[in-house]
């Protein structure tokens, strides 16, 4: 026979505000006797009926003018100083009431007045002080804080930012008795040094921070945790900070922005964030233009192919923002088709939305597609990205990218589409890969049908690589990273330009809407504001450092050579390009040369005749007579001695994150 586990007995918690109510009024009941009995002395209080009269006013009068203050309103546990200034106002009140009603109506008659200031002190110290003693009562979790009973060292935090954050994390975390112990703050301005924070010392600037961390091991704490305070700290310091926390294998986290996080529980602790590569790219979020991408999507019929991956899938989500009167999601991928389809069903139930699983390189099920639903606006995400991948299977690459571009862009302009937007890539510039020459013919045609005719816009938006994409190396990294290491690199000279996938396709749509009302976009590139290009060994490094550990000693760093087709660098215009300013932040025009539209179609045809043939030879041949820029890559480079080994094998003269000098 099984029996139910029968739970603890507990009292049920029951509102002290009454409590608080009979203590304010007995405060003032008790302030005004014993400032009558100073002035008076016990014996006139024995004989004198009106001193007891005066005092039962003043104490009516007390309890009538509290809740005009709001005294009780709060909890004590959290009595601030604008609990004290209320205390004031409301003592200071009572005060000048009592006294302007006395002496009309009795002349100041069996009043003194030294009563009255003595009762003023008194009774602010009696409301006063016993909310200060409850709340250091409630607090003095971390002032003592306990000993972790599994170890012999407590568990050790540094707050960086001597600011209002860390006067409100300190205090939450006493509220909710975090189990570690904040052991100090580090902070680089001169005027903080021995300065307190809730009895918290500030213990000197970053470059002590090992003195600082040997001496809380002295005090039986382990600092495990540089938890950041200042949520718009720069991307140069938090760089720095990454690079002074990991030898000493010190957690760095921030706290998230308060005001944007909208935390309104009071009793909820701030949980710190653990710090973000995305962090340290220190790229300003560009603001979307929300009217004008409104204009182009709200109550449209909008298609995304390539829906299930990386960038489809977010411009997916940020479309249904803006509340398509339909949602056609286009992949080959079933799995990645279904997975979007739910993610959006959850997050935007009311957006109405169709999945179709269509190959853009299948020209009648796109044509029979878009026949059938006449879409107003497509962006073509759909691609083959992965360089070494494409380098191998050149047919699949030409067929996808150039030949399924062609195909979706046809359809678009059959229908009367208002509006084409096809994804495009760095690569595409002086390509030296067959992925990026497809990139750059597809561009072509984009431009080329866009100057052909005034129906549909097609708009290409060009930019680098996006941070955590499918088949990029920040997974790789992480996943390598799991597995103990090594991390590898394919050429310690090797930069590549860095977005979030966020940014990136908030950016497409940015460019989209403005490419709508601007007639100099017409037959134009937009190239998305890539900031600096970033070395891929140094994100392998900060990586590595984000995890506590350092790197080429706890996890080791292998160069392992250029790939097929792969560039040490990328660029964003080429040479035969013009450079020019949309007056839209964070957006910019490559203005290039535009080939005739029939002409790249029967260049296409005979591309396609021979990927039915599967004469890749022959397919590479044309592309290369669309795309003359195109240069293949020749062998990887050989690697210099010094890199061959995962020491250090510093290489200087290269782009660095923000704030790391070369």
């Amino acid at each position: 026979m099984k029996f139910a586990a029968t739970r603890p007995f507990r009292l049920p918690r029951v509102s002290l505000r009454p409590l608080g109510i009979v203590h304010d009024v007995l405060v003032a009941f008790l302030a005004i006797t014993l400032s009558m009995t100073l002035a008076w002395g016990w014996a006139p209080l024995l004989d004198v009926w009106q001193i007891w009269v005066l005092i039962g006013a003043y104490t009516a009068l007390s309890a009538a003018v509290f809740p005009m203050f709001s005294l009780n309103s709060g909890a004590w546990r959290y009595a601030s100083l604008l609990d004290a200034m209320s205390i004031v106002k409301a003592v200071t009140t009572i005060t000048l009431v009592f006294l302007v009603v006395n002496f009309f109506l009795f002349r100041g008659a069996y009043l003194p007045r030294t009563a009255m200031v003595v009762s003023w002190f008194v009774m602010i110290v009696g409301l006063g002080g016993p909310r200060l003693v409850y709340r250091m009562m409630k607090e003095r979790g971390l002032a003592t804080p306990v000993a972790d009973d599994a170890a012999d060292f407590r568990h050790g935090v540094l707050l960086y930012g001597f600011n209002d954050n860390a006067d409100l994390f300190i205090r939450k975390a006493r509220r909710n008795r975090r189990h570690s112990v904040i052991f100090g703050i580090i902070d680089e301005r001169t005027k903080n040094r021995r300065r307190q924070l809730h009895g918290v010392p500030v213990l000197g600037p970053l470059s002590q921070l090992n003195m600082i961390a040997r001496r809380a091991e002295l005090r039986a704490t382990a600092i495990r945790e540089l938890i950041i305070t200042d949520t718009e700290i720069a991307p140069a310091a938090l760089s720095e900070l990454v690079a002074a926390a990991a030898p000493l294998k010190i957690a760095l986290k921030r706290l998230p922005d308060i005001s944007r996080a909208g935390i309104v529980d009071e009793n909820a602790p701030i949980e710190p964030l653990p710090v973000s590569l995305e962090d340290l790219l220190g790229r300003r979020e560009v603001d979307l233009d929300i009217r004008e991408v409104a204009k182009l999507i709200n109550e449209r019929l909008v298609v995304v192919t390539g829906a299930g991956g990386s960038i489809g899938s977010e411009l997916v989500r940020q479309i249904a923002m803006f509340h398509p009167r339909l949602l056609v999601l286009i992949d080959n991928s079933e799995f990645n088709l279904w997975s979007i389809e739910k993610q959006i069903a959850e997050e935007f139930p009311t957006v109405p939305v169709l999945a179709r699983i269509v190959d853009v390189r299948q020209r009648m099920r796109v044509d029979t597609l878009f026949r059938q639903l006449s879409p107003d606006v497509i962006f073509h995400a759909a691609a083959l990205k992965h360089v070494p991948i494409v380098e191998e299977n050149p047919v699949e690459g030409i067929e996808t990218n150039l030949l399924g571009t062609r195909n979706v862009a046809d359809a678009a302009l059959a229908v009367g589409a208002g509006a084409f937007v096809m994804v495009s890539t760095d690569k595409a510039v002086n390509p030296s890969n067959i992925m990026g020459a497809t990139k750059r013919a597809a561009e072509s045609y984009c431009q080329a049908l866009d100057l052909a005719q005034d129906k549909t816009r097609f708009m290409t938006v060009r930019f680098g690589n996006v941070l955590g994409s499918t088949g990029s190396v920040i997974p790789l990294f992480r996943s390598q990273l799991a597995k103990g290491g090594p991390l590898t690199v394919t050429h310690p000279k090797i930069t590549r330009f860095f977005m979030t996938i966020p940014e990136a396709s908030r950016l497409i749509l940015h460019a989209a809407g403005h490419g709508m009302n601007d007639s100099r976009a017409k037959g134009q590139i937009f190239v998305l504001d890539m900031g600096q290009p970033i070395r891929i060994a140094e994100l392998a490094e900060r990586l590595i450092q984000l995890a506590g550990l350092r790197p080429h000693i706890d996890v080791a760093i292998r160069f392992v050579g250029l790939r097929k087709g792969e560039k040490l660098y990328e660029e964003l215009f080429s040479d035969g390009e013009t450079r020019e300013e949309t007056g839209r932040e964070g957006l910019m025009f490559a203005r290039s040369r535009v080939g005739d539209a029939k002409l790249l179609g029967r260049s296409f045809d005979i591309i396609q005749t021979a990927v039915q043939a599967n004469d890749a030879d022959r397919a590479v041949e044309v592309l290369k007579r669309i795309v003359p820029e195109y240069q293949p890559a020749e062998e990887a480079l050989a690697l210099p001695a010094i890199a061959q080994h995962s020491g250090s094998g510093e290489v200087t003269d290269l782009p660095r994150l923000p704030g790391r000098e070369a």
